[in-house]
């Protein structure tokens, strides 16, 4: 953390753990007041699409669930939800609740 001689204080998070990818975090106080924050996430892309490619429909849910090993289910259900799109499939109300 630094502080300059007008009250303002900096604090920088260079690396920072428990999120997808590597992230910083930036923030600016004066007078005890947040005036800037800056929030960071670095993640390279990893081209899993590629993978993809060429397997029958019925794998791509539990291939997506890995993708990432915090939060495999909102991969199951982007995938399974692009799929639906992609072949026209039409999920009632009721289904959808």
């Amino acid at each position: 953390m630094n502080q300059d001689d007008a009250g303002t204080r900096k604090i920088r998070v260079a690396a920072m753990t428990r999120v997808e990818g590597e992230g910083g975090l930036d923030v600016r106080v004066t007078d005890g007041r947040i005036e800037h924050v800056r929030l960071q996430i670095f993640e390279p892309p990893r081209f899993f699409e590629a993978f993809l490619r060429g397997r029958p429909l019925e794998e791509v849910p539990d291939i997506t669930a890995r993708i990432c090993g915090i939060c495999p289910v909102a991969y199951q259900m982007s995938s399974v939800h692009a799929l639906e799109a992609a072949l026209g499939v039409e999920i009632s109300p009721e289904i959808r609740r």
